[in-house]
């Protein structure tokens, strides 16, 4: 585990926020009308969301990452992993 200082987990920080910014405007622009595809053959006509799994992917990966480097900026660190070895002398 990387031991990182409060500066670095700032610029980190920002970076992830950034990026979730733009995955948060492809995914409003994805949701209105301008992310709709609509096919026509013959009579028939299908509309549907060009909605793409990888974005709601990301942007759960990266509010993840934006959680637990919030959790360090405040003093919160993850657990240890701790093993207990039960013995009879």
């Amino acid at each position: 585990m990387v031991i990182l200082t409060r500066k670095q987990i700032k610029r980190r920080l920002e970076r992830i926020e950034e990026r979730l910014e733009f995955y948060y405007e492809k995914e409003k622009e994805i949701l209105t009308k301008s992310g709709v595809a609509s096919y026509t053959i013959g009579s028939r006509s299908v509309s549907r969301y060009q909605y793409s799994a990888d974005i709601k992917r990301n942007i759960e990966e990266l509010e993840n990452q934006r959680d637990e480097l919030e959790n360090l900026l405040n003093g919160h660190r993850p657990r240890k992993a701790v093993a207990v070895l039960p013995r009879d002398w």
